[in-house]
């Protein structure tokens, strides 16, 4: 009993591993958490800096609280009540469209792509909460919307979150895959058809040679033949 029940815990386990549900958890949790650290001990426009930068008037990396009530680089729909309940719509729909593909699909699916779902997933629960849950007096701010904070203000002109993070990296990352993953499929198309196309070639190839020996040797033996007439 005990090693059929230790069977069944491995084997969720392993199941639980390679679901790579864990990845959503993770960094779901990551994402609340570091909004609502950023939320409670700073002010909305306050930045702290972490990395200097070549630029003494913005830091290559610093902590910017900003209350976001668009969508990602600040698009908009109109006014922020109107783009607060358009993006929780498009979130949610978006949230349960990827959980539905990755419950029905979740056999055929690899690895790399649940890994993408999850982290695409990630990004659409994480600002979903912030925007059905995050009043403005919580937020400290004048209007309710998206916490961001990661901010590399030398480079990149958007202050972003970790939730923004997750849909970027999973959507490159699935692009990636599927578009080397439909170059070996007509690579491999390819080299089959080229293959069975050499067989062919080959066995003709195969028989002309076969039917070159079979006269050559028919002709060896009328000179053996000859010879040996000759020689009588």
């Amino acid at each position: 009993m005990k090693n059929e029940f230790w069977n069944k815990v491995l084997k969720g386990l392993n199941w639980f591993l390679h679901s790579y549900i864990w990845l959503f958890i993770i960094f779901i949790a990551c994402d609340i958490i570091t909004k609502q650290c950023v939320v409670r001990n700073m002010t909305e426009g306050q930045s702290i800096t972490l990395i200097k930068s070549w630029d003494s008037a913005k830091p290559f990396l610093a902590i910017t609280y900003s209350v976001n009530t668009n969508a990602a680089f600040s698009f908009g729909v109109g006014s922020a009540l109107a783009n607060r309940i358009f993006y929780s719509i498009i979130a949610f729909l978006g949230f349960g469209i990827i959980v539905g593909i990755y419950v029905w699909k979740f056999k055929k699916l690899n690895g790399v792509v649940k890994a993408c779902l999850m982290l695409i997933a990630t990004g659409a629960l994480g600002n979903l909460i912030d925007r059905l849950f995050y009043n403005p007096a919580f937020l400290k701010s004048a209007e309710n919307g998206v916490v961001d904070f990661i901010d590399f203000a030398v480079i990149w002109p958007f202050i972003f979150n970790i939730a923004d993070s997750c849909v970027v990296i999973g959507v490159i990352i699935l692009m990636i895959y599927l578009i080397v993953d439909e170059v070996k499929l007509a690579k491999a198309k390819r080299n089959a058809e080229i293959e069975e196309h050499k067989g062919r070639i080959l066995s003709k190839e195969e028989q002309s040679r076969l039917e070159g020996e079979g006269a050559a040797d028919e002709d060896l033996d009328e000179e053996e033949d000859m010879h040996g007439v000759d020689g009588e």
